[in-house]
């Protein structure tokens, strides 16, 4: 190999590291603004003198023992945390001088594709988003009816896994629900363990249902492995941690594993490279949409001869020149004679053309519920 070629790919590897030290530190940025909305709910200090102190020890301990100069590793992680402290009283003053905050339930804790998503929109909400983490769908919606939140994030669907179940039952039955923003996530799932454990070592596998099913490919090539089903992947790696033992592994995302000091012991184990889940924010109240923003609307449409009554459906939406983006059977386990089907259209629900449309499909439906309508989101977010 000639001198030009070894440089270049050993330049392409120093790459690849600095994307991931980017990527780490913007998750650990997350992490300081999930700490200082905590900090402010207690009424606790921005900067904590005992934390930081604690903090350089354990870095000069690391540095020693993985042979790295452990004052140049003390003056990064100076700019670091002055950094973090910087992002903190930003966040206090913004949290302390908005007029509206609402409070939003997601599927906890830390380390969760919820808890990730929550943050994503946090940062970029006009309005203050505080944290309402829950450990299952059930508690979440409870606390939404009982008005102890004022918005909910659900994830709706999977490319792989479709619809998710419970969401689509939450989504069937609650009253007075309008979605009002959707969120494409693309999610990496990577198996994680303790550190002292191996493949060889491997007994039982922990996750959420979903992730199971979404990396069913992978896991074929292990049936010997026991499964273990939780409310979320962070709550399965928070279960690793307090058992400590080396014969169990995780499903899950790098955030969580890094909060739970986990090692990755297999990366990307999707059935497919490209997997996205799309989340929805819900609120009691609709949003108000101008007509110039491209929008969606999201509906469920109970139908008797679904098949026969689903056909002239199509050809009024056709006829009106209204774009289907999709028309899915929600659920497969329904009675035979009816079938709901979730329909997304592109339009606006103030559009006259939607509403004399909605008119005329009427008399082929058993039941309509207008879910919401809500900005079209074409951009696709990374989850590592």
């Amino acid at each position: 190999m000639n001198t030009k070629k070894k440089i270049y790919l050993l330049r392409n590897k120093i790459n690849y590291i600095d994307k991931k030290i980017i990527k780490l530190l913007t998750c650990r940025e997350s992490l300081s603004i999930d700490i200082v909305k905590n900090k402010i709910y207690n009424q606790f200090n921005i900067q904590d003198k005992n934390r930081e102190i604690e903090l350089f020890k354990n870095l000069y301990r690391l540095s020693k023992k993985n042979k790295i100069n452990p004052i140049f590793i003390e003056k990064i992680f100076k700019i670091i945390v002055k950094n973090s402290i910087l992002i903190q009283k930003k966040w206090k003053k913004k949290i302390l001088n908005s007029k509206k905050e609402f409070r939003c339930a997601y599927l906890g804790p830390i380390g969760s594709y919820s808890s990730a998503t929550f943050n994503i929109i946090a940062k970029k909400n006009k309005h203050i988003l505080l944290e309402d983490e829950h450990i299952d769908f059930q508690s979440m919606i409870k606390s939404f009816n009982q008005k102890k939140c004022q918005l909910a994030l659900l994830p709706i669907e999977n490319r792989i896994s479709g619809i998710i179940p419970e969401v689509y039952n939450i989504l069937k039955k609650q009253e007075k629900i309008h979605i009002i923003q959707e969120i494409n996530i693309s999610i990496q799932h990577h198996l994680f363990a303790l550190k002292n454990c191996f493949f060889y070592n491997i007994e039982n596998i922990y996750s959420h249902i979903q992730p199971f099913i979404q990396c069913s490919m992978f896991l074929k090539k292990f049936p010997e492995w026991k499964r273990y089903y939780f409310n979320s992947t962070s709550a399965a790696m928070n279960q690793i941690s307090i058992e400590n033992k080396n014969t169990s592994a995780v499903i899950g995302n790098s955030i969580g594993g890094a909060y739970y000091n986990l090692k990755k012991i297999a990366t990307n184990i999707s059935n497919i490279k490209n997997n996205i889940t799309r989340f929805i924010l819900i609120s009691k109240k609709p949003k108000k949409i101008s007509k110039t923003t491209p929008s969606k609307i999201t509906i469920l449409l109970t139908l008797k001869n679904s098949q026969i009554n689903k056909k002239k459906i199509l050809k009024i939406l056709k006829k009106k020149h209204i774009l289907i983006i999709k028309i899915i059977l929600a659920s497969k386990i329904e009675e035979k004679k009816e079938k709901t089907y979730l329909l997304e259209i592109e339009s606006n629900i103030q559009s006259e053309i939607i509403h004399n449309t909605l008119n005329n499909i009427q008399k082929y439906v058993k039941c309509i519920k207008i879910l919401g309508c809500y900005p079209i989101e074409n951009k696709i977010i990374k989850i590592y």
